[in-house]
């Protein structure tokens, strides 16, 4: 969906009311949160679909949820709204912030010496860290700036650089009896339930060929759940190297998959509209990722 035309009569009220409702899902709560009454939110609320032509929030007495057409505008409305507090802070002469987005903690070995080799060269940039559970670590609604992924998103609207390939191991349940065993292979886990982080894992049942693929999978949406549901014992999970080492479990073991192909650890960014600061800090990336590389010793 294109960005809201000015022509359209839109103001900054309205969009921060919407967000504020598909935020909260509850008129009651957002309209606290902007500090205005309910009957005035609404109206607000109301205004905009006017003045876009569609609805954008599906109400009745019990629940609130987005449309079709609210799940298309909201990412657009965040990063409008991002871009406005930037221009105001820059205005004012606020210190600059460069929101940093992470998945979950298999990137945690690139991240820090990133950050700190940026902010030693910009010690003026406050550098925001946050953890988003969503593929593309906040990126796509404006919430960070730059990202840090398990994998390499495939989406033409950001631009990417690879840091590092780890190899894939498996998580097993310390009772598992491949614990104790030889080289792990795919063909090892075909019979085994998948325990898959489907919001943002790097697994997919495309690992196996089609006459192999597991039969069960366990779904679950964040790491904590993907190693409590194999501590217990519900299945097994693929995952990039550097889990093993930032994640510890008593009832976990992890052990090295020889054949399954490598995953990217990659930084990312949006092409269009990026942060003035963003490629100071792609430039860090890359200096860091050149002095790491054995072939450049």
């Amino acid at each position: 969906m294109t960005e809201i035309p000015a022509e359209h009569g839109v103001e900054f009220r309205h969009l921060r009311a919407f967000v504020a409702v598909a935020r909260e899902r509850n008129f009651t709560r957002a309209a606290h949160h902007l500090r205005i009454t309910q009957p005035a939110l609404s109206r607000t609320v109301a205004s905009l679909e006017r003045l876009l032509g569609t609805t954008l929030l599906a109400r009745n007495r019990r629940t609130v949820q987005l449309t079709a057409a609210g799940q298309q505008v909201l990412p657009h409305v965040h990063r409008v709204l991002a871009a406005l507090d930037e221009a105001v802070g820059a205005a004012t002469g606020a210190p600059p912030t460069l929101r940093v987005g992470f998945t979950w903690g298999s990137t945690a070995e690139y991240t820090a010496p990133i950050v700190r080799d940026f902010e030693r060269a910009h010690p003026d940039v406050t550098v925001e860290i946050r953890r988003y559970d969503d593929t593309v670590a906040g990126l796509a609604d404006g919430r960070t700036h730059v990202g840090f992924l398990p994998g390499d998103p495939g989406d033409p609207r950001f631009g990417t650089l690879v840091l590092a390939d780890e190899p894939r191991v498996v998580a097993l349940p310390a009772d598992h009896r491949l614990v104790d065993g030889g080289t792990v292979v795919l063909d090892d886990l075909a019979d085994e339930a998948i325990v898959i982080n489907v919001v943002s894992g790097t697994t997919t049942l495309d690992l196996w060929e089609p006459a192999r693929r597991p039969d069960t999978v366990v779904r679950v949406r964040n790491v904590d759940e993907w190693m409590e549901a194999i501590a217990a014992g519900r299945g097994v999970g693929l995952t990039p190297a550097s889990t093993g080492r930032l994640y510890t479990h008593p009832q976990i073991r992890y052990r090295l998959v020889s054949d399954s192909p490598r995953v990217p650890i990659t930084l990312a960014w949006p092409r269009l509209a990026a942060h003035p600061l963003v490629a100071d800090f792609v430039a860090s990336a890359e200096r860091l990722r050149h002095l790491s590389d054995p072939t450049t010793t």
